[in-house]
């Protein structure tokens, strides 16, 4: 009976070490896309900053 006991102890221990690996994992990959749209985001907003100047000098500008 305690070696059943203790099997069955040894399983879910093995797969609580699996489930924290893969959450470890996943944790990481999240941080990874975050960074990832953090900096395509920073880009996207230095180019559309860049067409707004481009357009209001366009615009202060009296001769097409």
């Amino acid at each position: 009976m305690l070696e059943s006991e203790l099997n069955q102890l040894d399983e879910r221990v093995q797969r609580l070490i699996a489930a924290y690996r893969q959450e470890r994992f996943e944790k990481k990959r999240a941080l990874q896309e975050r960074d990832r749209l953090l900096a395509l985001n920073a880009e996207l907003k230095r180019r559309i900053e860049g067409v707004v100047e481009r357009i209001r000098s366009l615009e202060a500008d009296p001769n097409p």
